[in-house]
């Protein structure tokens, strides 16, 4: 985590992966309820991704697995080699049949 994300006060800054608008815009909303947490960025293409992580700089990346452009597992190596303090949590909303 960045320097202002460790201390008393701090605020943890999520970027927030998601092609489902719905599904995007319930998670920022949520986040907005808590007090120590930022959403500094929405995208919703796999494409946009690594650049509004680069010129943003979350703490965290909540990336889909299944995007349009590039998913979320190819995003989520990518930030690991360019970001490496950014941590990330893959969701899905879709299962696999079995």
């Amino acid at each position: 985590m960045n320097e202002q994300a460790t201390g008393p006060g701090a605020v943890i800054r999520v970027l927030v992966a998601e092609d489902m608008r719905i599904v995007r815009e319930t998670l920022v909303t949520l986040f907005s309820l808590e007090e120590d947490i930022e959403v500094v960025a929405q995208v919703a293409a796999g494409t946009s991704i690594v650049p509004a992580a680069i010129q943003h700089r979350p703490d965290v990346a909540l990336l889909d697995i299944g995007l349009p452009g590039e998913d979320g597992l190819s995003a989520a190596a990518e930030l690991s080699g360019r970001l490496p303090d950014c941590k990330v949590v893959v969701l899905t909303a879709l299962g696999t049949p079995d």
